[in-house]
């Protein structure tokens, strides 16, 4: 029993979409140990034989989670682009813009964006950063009010934003607050780490140095609809690279480059060249 809660810790901690963990201060967070050959002894056994973990020897991380859509190919899927702007406050900062794009075989189906009022102000950054002062938000939705919107939009589609382990953090955080026990399960893509996957090492990769490369048009810069149409619009830059480098094809091609997974070829398929 004592081993299963341990595991199911480890689960809330990587759940939280900051990304993978050192195997070393994980056991010993776990453990109340300290960091050493015994703690990580004890858990490296415990994460092999549990399917949720995957190890590379040094990190910890989630293994991609079953969707009954892994072999749809990637024009049939619906993404679901996010982007959130918040009142700059830590810890717990609130959304104080949330901006939803939905995108489906290369364009854009549908979209959605209000200002929220978390009943707090703005900070000076973020004002200056945004425009988005706190007198705009008086009169704005909850998030709780726009729940049902956000949920529906979710709904079937993957869910996608650039620097996901911040913006999956506030949905979790809002959905939370909401009164929403549970987060709904969507297979997720981060263009961050996308770009990191398919793009040159040394090679900037924040939004503006991807929207630069590819050649996009912000609307807006630092409103979150402006940022999740970009977004969108990356994404496909990025599943057209990787399908010519790499035979991106699927959710699962997808899921497994994300994960680290070396590309496979089809058998007797000629491999594709980047013109």
């Amino acid at each position: 029993m004592r081993g299963r809660s341990l595991m199911d810790r480890a689960y809330q901690i990587l759940a939280r979409g900051e990304g993978p963990r050192p195997l070393g201060p994980l056991a010993a967070a776990l453990l109340c140990a300290p960091e050493g050959p015994v703690a990580r002894g004890i858990m490296v056994p415990l994460l092999a034989a549990d399917g949720r973990f995957r190890m590379d020897g040094e990190r910890v991380w989630l293994a991609p989670e079953e969707d009954e859509r892994s072999s749809a190919t990637i024009p049939e899927l619906n993404f679901c682009v996010l982007d959130f702007e918040t009142n700059g406050f830590a810890p717990g900062d609130r959304a104080i813009e949330i901006g939803i794009s939905l995108w489906r075989g290369g364009e854009e189906t549908d979209f959605f964006e209000t200002l929220l009022n978390p009943g707090t102000g703005v900070s000076p950054f973020v004002t200056r950063l945004t425009g988005i002062r706190g007198g705009d938000l008086v009169g704005q939705p909850s998030f709780q009010e726009i729940l049902p919107r956000v949920v529906e939009m979710l709904e079937g589609a993957v869910l996608v934003a650039h620097n996901l382990p911040f913006d999956g953090r506030i949905l979790a955080s809002e959905m939370e607050r909401a009164g929403v026990e549970k987060m709904p399960k969507h297979s997720r893509v981060c263009t961050l780490k996308l770009a990191r996957r398919l793009l040159p090492k040394d090679d900037p990769k924040n939004l503006d140095a991807m929207a630069e490369r590819f050649g996009l048009q912000f609307l807006a810069r630092h409103r979150a609809l402006g940022d999740a149409r970009v977004t969108g619009a990356l994404l496909h830059k990025l599943l057209d690279l990787g399908a010519e480098s790499s035979l991106l094809d699927t959710l699962s091609d997808l899921q497994g480059l994300l994960a680290g997974e070396p590309a496979k070829a089809e058998e007797g398929r000629p491999s594709r060249s980047r013109v």
